[in-house]
């Protein structure tokens, strides 16, 4: 791109470099500033190229703006500024800036989008309509109180049967079974840890049950899967710090992974609902 030379008309350019002069003032990036006195700084990114790989929009908008008003009185000027890999330099910087701030906002919708995938209900895990349930199972896998025992009623006695086949579960593990008579098509049945002051792995026993389950709800093509707050029951972990471990780790499976589609925390009481709530706020705020 040049310039044409002088003539009757100083301020005569070529078609082509009077369109791209007006673009940059179109897109604001010829500004009202006082740019004379700017112009030892502008002569600073000429002399130190370098420096703008650290340039901001306002800076460019400057350095810009000083080039441009500048080839007014100096026909020729900016070409000399585009054969000598100035003003690429300036364009180059502009598309870093831009790519930078495309993934922003490519970061901030994915998490969000990630956040709308996991919900918070209050109610009983055995009514839900969802591809599978997860059961805080323990290592025998046969049954139980709680959550579990009310799996296996809910479930009917052919999924005990199965269960027997499966020759028990390690804590921090997970296995699968059909769901029979619940709604749900699958059950995965997950063993937590029992809660023994916090020194002895707990919380990393719990983390490997969402791991595991939801690694097994990925192999099966499971879309919908709703988690019961693990070992918070006669296992006697700490619901709060439950939670957070529970959060964390769905939400991290979600952002590395593309199923399942969507995650239900089901609380059984009040006080389990508003603590999950409450760490689901703290956790989008961070």
């Amino acid at each position: 791109m040049q310039t044409e030379p002088l003539t009757l008309d100083p301020f005569c350019y070529s078609e082509k470099f009077h369109r791209f002069i007006t673009t940059l003032s179109e897109e604001n990036f010829v500004i009202s500033f006082d740019w004379v006195s700017w112009q030892n700084e502008a002569n600073r990114f000429i002399t130190y190229p370098e420096l703008l790989t650290l340039a901001d929009i306002s800076t460019l908008q400057k350095l810009l703006t000083t080039h441009v008003r500048k080839e007014r009185f100096c026909s020729g000027y900016m070409a000399n500024m585009i054969e000598n890999g100035h003003f690429l330099a300036i364009l180059k910087r502009l598309q870093v800036i831009r790519t930078n701030i495309i993934l922003e906002k490519t970061d901030i919708s994915d998490e969000s989008n990630m956040m709308q995938q996991i919900e918070i209900i209050q109610g009983d895990i055995t009514q839900l309509q969802v591809d599978a349930i997860v059961n805080a199972a323990n290592s025998s896998l046969l049954g139980g109180g709680g959550v579990d025992g009310a799996i296996h009623r809910a479930a009917g006695r052919e999924l005990l049967e199965e269960c027997r086949q499966l020759r028990r579960c390690e804590t921090g593990e997970a296995k699968i079974t059909k769901g029979y008579n619940l709604p749900a098509k699958w059950v995965i049945h997950t063993v937590g840890p029992v809660w023994k002051g916090g020194n002895y792995g707990e919380d990393e026993l719990l983390a490997s049950c969402y791991r595991h389950s939801l690694t097994l709800a990925e192999q099966y093509q499971i879309k919908t899967i709703a988690f019961p707050a693990i070992s918070t029951g006669v296992y006697g972990f700490p619901m709060e710090r439950a939670s957070k471990i529970a959060i964390a780790e769905v939400h991290q499976f979600l952002h590395d992974h593309n199923s399942p589609e969507q995650v239900i925390f089901v609380c059984f009481g009040q006080s389990a609902y508003d603590c999950y709530l409450r760490v689901m706020q703290e956790f989008t705020e961070k």
